[in-house]
């Protein structure tokens, strides 16, 4: 396995995964989606098993004005539900950290939704700890 920051050429398998995740998405609008990873204090990381993309992590780099430093957010995650289980996520997992680390931040952040129960096990496995409710309000298009 081999991780990779994300290319132009990599938006149909992540719209594809993120598809999986249940938030559907175009291969233009992953090209967007790419496109503004690409800014500074974002990073778009892949995984790759023999130069096929089994897996993603979206990171962000912000500050808040109640905290010494900046955080490292986790905006989306994903890995093939072919291969999870596998370590590509616990691989993935480790960039993050490390590109977070590398930024200066002093903690990291992620949510995940109420129905993804394996998903918040695997996170408190991992180190994370549960400290917060996050509240969403939609605001609507006009």
């Amino acid at each position: 396995m081999s991780i990779h920051e994300a290319e132009l050429k990599d938006a149909l398998t992540i719209s594809n995964l993120m598809g999986q995740l249940g938030y559907p998405c175009s291969e233009a609008e992953a090209i967007q989606k790419i496109e503004n990873y690409n800014k500074p204090s974002y990073k778009l990381i892949t995984a790759k098993n023999d130069g096929v993309i089994v897996g993603f992590i979206a990171l962000h780099v912000y500050h808040q004005l109640h905290l010494p430093g900046p955080v490292g957010r986790i905006t989306s995650f994903c890995v093939d539900e072919k291969v999870r289980g596998t370590g590509v996520g616990s691989a993935l997992l480790k960039a993050a950290e490390d590109f977070f680390s590398d930024e200066g931040c002093f903690k990291i952040e992620v949510t995940s939704n109420l129905r993804r129960m394996q998903t918040h096990q695997y996170y408190l496995h991992q180190g994370y700890k549960e400290t917060s409710k996050h509240f969403v309000k939609v605001i609507e298009r006009h």
